[in-house]
């Protein structure tokens, strides 16, 4: 997942900059760090970039001094794993820090501008929402943006307890001599119950589809390919759910 994954550690990124110091001067950083930025290196070398993503979010989360160089190689590895935001906020993090002299300056460029290569995918694939994952027609609603479910004031029943009578069909009240006096309810004549004022006694009711928040639309876990996959899909009906995703992208 992509964007959605919001780096907690951004903060500690920050101690990249007591690194930023000439290049000739040596630093000796934490052993755990090193142990971790050079095992994702070399994940990142045999293209392993997951095993790298999570072996840099390790040297992050030390809270020690990092090496400059990790904010790029990050960058680059959350760029394969099409985490584009993140790899955006590292890469000008390794700009910002290393400038004209950093060792992957020229690379840091070219890869900020893949980067926003692929924000312009986005932006303009209707087929996709803002953060690059795939949009599918709701399959609850059918792309309807309405369910139809149980009613929840009688539970699927059509009928509630008279409120006047509390069920009991009758109406008790004390005559002049304190004795009890019997009135049919004349609310529910005696029966007790009502129809269900919510639902009219249809046991059902149709509200906003809970699962596409009544677009016709949802999003998937799919990372978009900005193509169109159903080749089959009636022209018409295309048109009409890209009509449908433009809306709920706004």
């Amino acid at each position: 997942m992509y964007f959605n994954d919001h780096i907690k550690t951004f903060g500690v990124s920050v101690l990249l900059l007591i690194s930023i110091t000439a290049k000739s001067q040596q630093i000796q950083y934490d052993q755990e760090v090193s142990k971790y930025y050079n095992e994702g290196i070399a994940y990142f070398n045999d293209g392993d970039y997951h095993a790298a993503n999570a072996a840099f979010r390790n040297a992050l989360a030390t809270n020690m001094v990092l090496p400059t160089n990790l904010s790029y190689y990050f960058a680059e590895t959350l760029y394969y794993i099409r985490q584009f935001q993140n790899s955006r906020n590292f890469v000008e993090k390794y700009i910002n820090l290393a400038g004209y002299g950093g060792d992957f300056y020229e690379e840091a460029i070219h890869l900020r501008e893949l980067i926003d290569g692929e924000f312009q995918k986005i932006k303009d694939c209707q087929r996709c929402n803002s953060f690059g994952y795939r949009l599918i027609s709701c399959e609850r609603c059918e792309t309807t943006g309405e369910e139809v479910t149980e009613c929840p004031e009688c539970k699927g029943t059509g009928n509630t307890l008279c409120p006047k009578c509390t069920g009991k069909g009758v109406l008790i009240t004390l005559d002049a001599f304190n004795q009890n006096h019997y009135e049919t309810c004349d609310k529910c004549q005696g029966e007790g119950v009502i129809v269900c004022e919510l639902c009219e006694g249809h046991k059902e009711i149709t509200r906003t589809c809970s699962l596409c928040l009544g677009t016709g639309i949802r999003t998937s876990n799919a990372i978009c390919n900005h193509e169109d996959e159903d080749e089959d899909e009636d022209e018409d009906e295309q048109q009409e759910l890209f009509q449908k995703k433009k809306v709920y992208r706004q």
